[in-house]
């Protein structure tokens, strides 16, 4: 018998570490250990989350009609048949005769019409002492249990208390996986994992939904979204970091489900298990189109006012030969030309202010032209005197974000304070303050 009970334990434990429903390792327990006694039938009832309640879960050789008539009489607590006695009390009930023992005064007439005399319930417990559910021997006939039984029940409970602790696990990590993935996927960010060597396998929704591609389509080409210019640059410096395994950044355009290319910074950094072995990569997409817009219109500004400059210095020394004349360089419009003795070519005054003015209105002229309807309601809205609370709340922005405006219109317009941001609004006809 110690043999056949050690191969049934084996049996249970390859089902439980494989994965299979909680019914059917449960079916097969039943069956195994019916199989060791003659005559004998099984049956394993689980309680409910609230401890309130049991409920048959694999009793295949149970007459139905007990099934149905007995279930009022599951609850955990006394003087409820069998079973609900054991569950209540933590602790083994043996119904010797169901037809006279006191705890079935209310049920007796189910279980006698349906054959099951002596009834044997244990409780199985799990680690915190919770009542699990219980097991049931029953006989056609009054009996108690032989030592022999007392064996075969307490190898049913061990197994089907680690059985159903398993699932009890196996449930809680799925439901935490569940709760993490439906956090990852309501970040307003693209969040993703992929394998010690760079293989992916996990995007969250966000990924998908703005690529418009499958996991699986991910898996099968990762360098899809990414576009083609910026492939070869992306896994040169993408395999070097997994080769030293440092973390890694790099800025990449990644095409959107319509087909648009939209620039992303990627930050990706390794997780480590005890031994610093790399386990899995975590990275972020982060969309910086509008920042990566804003960085070219000020670079095509800034060559546009160099430009400009030159064009400029070259007119005025055509226009004033044999004078002398400073060089224009870069942004710098408003220098001044003198003479050798410190006077203007074209007259006491001129050049300071006639000539330098020509050239600070075209060029301001042409930036007026990049600024953008925002930029000229914060500009209007500063020099009458407002503040950046007050911009914020008229132009429903944050204070912060009318900071930041207000600083990159300073370098855009290359403005040093306030007093020139107003006398440039008033140039141009954005503001009437004086």
């Amino acid at each position: 018998m110690r043999t056949a009970l050690l191969e049934s334990q084996r049996r249970i434990l390859d089902r439980i570490a494989s994965g299979a429903p909680l019914q059917e390792t449960l079916e097969t327990l039943v069956s195994l250990i019916e199989e060791q006694a003659s005559g004998m039938r099984c049956a394993v009832l689980l309680a409910d989350a609230g401890q309130q309640q049991l409920r048959f879960v694999a009793a295949p050789n149970i007459p139905k009609d007990y099934k149905l008539g007995i279930e009022p009489y599951l609850r955990i607590s006394p003087n409820m048949g069998s079973c609900g006695t054991a569950a209540f009390l933590r602790e083994p009930v043996y119904t010797e005769d169901t037809g006279t023992d006191a705890l079935w005064e209310n049920c007796r007439d189910i279980a006698v019409r349906n054959g099951l005399r002596a009834i044997w319930s244990t409780p199985i417990l799990g680690d915190d002492n919770a009542i699990l559910g219980t097991f049931a021997m029953y006989y056609g006939e009054p009996r108690l249990p032989s030592p022999e039984h007392i064996q075969l029940i307490d190898m049913a409970v061990q197994m089907a208390r680690v059985a159903i602790e398993a699932k009890r696990s196996e449930d809680a990590l799925r439901k935490s996986e569940n709760r993490l993935r439906l956090v990852i996927d309501t970040i307003p960010a693209m969040a993703w994992s992929v394998l010690p060597d760079g293989a992916v396998d996990f995007l969250n929704q966000p990924c998908l939904d703005y690529t418009g591609l499958s996991l699986e389509q991910y898996i099968e080409e990762p360098t899809r979204p990414i576009h083609p210019e910026d492939i070869a640059r992306v896994l040169e410096k993408w395999l070097a970091a997994i080769a030293v395994g440092e973390p890694y950044e790099d800025e990449m355009r990644l095409r959107r489900a319509d087909g648009e290319y939209r620039w992303f910074l990627i930050r990706t950094v390794p997780l480590r298990d005890e031994h610093g072995n790399i386990v899995k990569w975590y990275g972020t997409s982060t969309d910086i189109e509008d920042r990566k817009r804003a960085e070219d219109t000020l670079r095509r500004n800034q060559a546009f006012f160099a430009a400009e400059a030159q064009r400029i210095g070259g007119l005025l020394k055509t226009a004033a030969p044999g004078h002398r004349h400073e060089r224009l360089a870069g942004d710098e419009f408003l220098g001044t030309d003198r003479g050798a003795a410190g006077k203007s070519p074209l007259g006491e005054g001129v050049a300071e202010r006639t000539i330098p003015e020509n050239r600070r209105l075209i060029a301001e002229r042409q930036a007026i032209e990049w600024l953008t309807s925002n930029e000229r309601s914060i500009i209007r809205l500063i020099t009458e005197g407002k503040s950046n609370a007050e911009v914020a709340e008229l132009m429903h922005l944050s204070p912060r974000t009318v900071e930041t405006y207000r600083a990159r219109l300073m370098e855009k317009l290359q403005l040093e304070d306030l007093v020139a941001l107003v006398k440039f609004a008033i140039r141009n006809g954005i503001s009437s303050v004086d």
